[in-house]
C-alpha cells in the first residue's frame, strides 16, 4: 500500500462514533422534520473542523486547468485555504476568513488584501466556485427556511426533493436552492442554486461517497453554471473532520506573513 492510500485508509478509519447530540437519519420517513434534518446534513458535511487536500479541476470552452490547495476549517466563523499547487500567480495564493471578514494574500505582490463582504458571491480563482463556498459563509441551517416537497427516485437511490428559502435576514446572493438528499445516509446528491429572479444560475452534484469515520462523506464536488461548457469540481484527496486545529492558523499575521 502506497503512502497517500495508507493516510487515506486511515483517514476513513477514524473517530467511528458520532455525536451523541447528533439528529438520527430519519431514512424510513416520508416526510421527516425538515429542521433537524437539514441540521443533520450540514453537521455531516462540515464538522466542528477539518483539515483536507483537494485538486479543483476547470473546465471551460476556452482551456481545462487544475490547481491543488489545502484547507483548514474551524466551525463556521475560520477557514483557511492555501494554493499548494497552480500557475506561477496561483501557488502561494491563500484566502482567509475570520468571522464576517475575508482576506487574500497575494505572494507574488507579497501583501494582503481585504475584501469586501459583498464579494463572497464571485468566483474563486476563475471557478465556478464562489468565495462564499471555499469558506462556508452561508448556512443552510441558519440562513434559510426548509421543506420537504416530495420522496422520490434520483439516479437509483431513494431520496427526498427539499426546497430551501432564505430568510429576510440572511446574507445569500441565492434566491432558492433545491437540493436532493439521499435517504439513506442524508447526504446531498444534487443541488440547484437560483437568482432573486428564479432563474437556474447553476448545479451542484455530490459523488463518489465514501465511509470517514461515521460518516457517509462525498469525495468530489461538481459544479455546472448556467454557462454551457463549463464545470469545476472538487475532489478530495485527504479528509480530517473533528480534529484539533489550533487558532493562531486563522490569524491575519500569519497570513501578512504568507504562513500557513
Amino acid at each position: 500500500m502506497t503512502t497517500s492510500l495508507l493516510a487515506l485508509s486511515l483517514l476513513l478509519a477514524a473517530s467511528d462514533a458520532p455525536p451523541a447530540d447528533l439528529p438520527v437519519c430519519p431514512s424510513a420517513e416520508e416526510k421527516p422534520d425538515v429542521v433537524p434534518l437539514i441540521a443533520r446534513t450540514e453537521r455531516v458535511l462540515e464538522g466542528r473542523s477539518s483539515i483536507a487536500v483537494m485538486t479543483m479541476s476547470m473546465k471551460t470552452p476556452q482551456y481545462e486547468r487544475a490547481v491543488k490547495m489545502k484547507l483548514w476549517s474551524k466551525g463556521r466563523d475560520f477557514a483557511l485555504v492555501r494554493v499548494l499547487e497552480g500557475g506561477p500567480r496561483e501557488t502561494g495564493m491563500m484566502t482567509l476568513k475570520r468571522e464576517k471578514q475575508l482576506w487574500n494574500y497575494l505572494p507574488q505582490a507579497g501583501r494582503v488584501m481585504k475584501l469586501p463582504s459583498g464579494m463572497m458571491g464571485d468566483s474563486w480563482m476563475g471557478s465556478d466556485f464562489t468565495n462564499d463556498d471555499l469558506v462556508k459563509g452561508s448556512s443552510i441551517a441558519t440562513d434559510f427556511t426548509s421543506r420537504v416537497d416530495k420522496t422520490f427516485e434520483h439516479e437509483g437511490r431513494k431520496a427526498w426533493f427539499v426546497t430551501l428559502t432564505p430568510k429576510a435576514d440572511a446574507k445569500t446572493v441565492w434566491g432558492k436552492v433545491e437540493m436532493v438528499l439521499d435517504r439513506e445516509t442524508c447526504v446531498p446528491l444534487e443541488q440547484r442554486f437560483y437568482d432573486e429572479e428564479n432563474v437556474l444560475a447553476r448545479r451542484m452534484t455530490f459523488s463518489d461517497l465514501k465511509k470517514v469515520g461515521w460518516r457517509t462523506f462525498p469525495m468530489k464536488l461538481t459544479i455546472f453554471p448556467s454557462e454551457k461548457g463549463r464545470q469545476t469540481s472538487m475532489t478530495y484527496e485527504t479528509i480530517e473532520l473533528d480534529v484539533d486545529v489550533p487558532d493562531d492558523t486563522f490569524s491575519l499575521r500569519r497570513l501578512q506573513q504568507g504562513k500557513d
